[in-house]
């Protein structure tokens, strides 16, 4: 239960992460197929510049799925292990550079500094989803389509609900309020948007050593 809520809420984290990335860098940094379809559609308006920095974002994310999956491991490992905790610790600490970065260019990144920080931000990204599937879970905390198909058909099942079927509603719903929370932060305090999910794999990080 413990492991199953600190993937809850690294899936807000995600949601926040993308919120702000998708509102200020004009790419998404933790959905990779909701950035693949960005990436396509400026590529087909001729908009290169947009089509630059979703492909920026892929090459941040898939960098950090290879450092993750060097750090973590291929698992199935346990949420306290050292080489799990190693891997949050390095994501926090990619996120917090971001977060430098951010306050650096005052919540307004133009031009390469965009660039570097869509880059920042898929790396962190990258190597939470590489962890997470080091943990073996059944929960996704970048890419919730599967998990949103699976809580339809439970919940639309004649033989009642699955026992994911919570775990499936939480990770959607955190996906959603973390968004929420991303978009609010931004638009009333933005140098502090990158702080919420820094918070929250911070927490994460904390509750994961013990």
């Amino acid at each position: 239960m413990r492991r199953d809520a600190l993937l809850v809420a690294l899936t807000f984290a995600s949601g926040s992460v993308d919120a702000v990335a998708f509102l200020r860098l004009d790419a998404l940094t933790a959905v990779m197929t909701g950035n693949l379809v960005l990436l396509g559609v400026a590529v087909g308006r001729g908009a290169m510049a947009s089509a630059l920095r979703s492909l920026v974002a892929l090459c941040g994310y898939a960098g950090g799925v290879v450092v993750g999956a060097r750090v973590a491991g291929h698992g199935p490992s346990e949420i306290s292990s050292p080489r799990i905790v190693r891997a949050f610790t390095l994501e926090w600490g990619l996120q917090a550079a971001f977060l430098l970065g951010w306050i650096a260019t005052r919540s307004a990144p133009e031009g390469a500094a965009a660039a570097a920080l869509i880059g920042v931000s898929g790396l962190v990204m990258g190597i939470q989803a590489a962890t997470v599937q080091a943990l073996g879970s059944r929960i996704s905390t970048t890419y919730v389509t599967s998990t949103l198909t699976n809580l339809v058909r439970d919940l639309t099942s004649v033989s009642g609900l699955g026992p994911d079927a919570h775990r499936h509603a939480a990770a959607v719903l955190a996906l959603v309020a973390g968004a929420i929370a991303g978009a609010l932060v931004l638009v009333t305090v933005p140098v502090a948007a990158p702080a919420v999910p820094l918070a929250v794999i911070g927490m994460v990080l904390a509750l994961s050593r013990r």
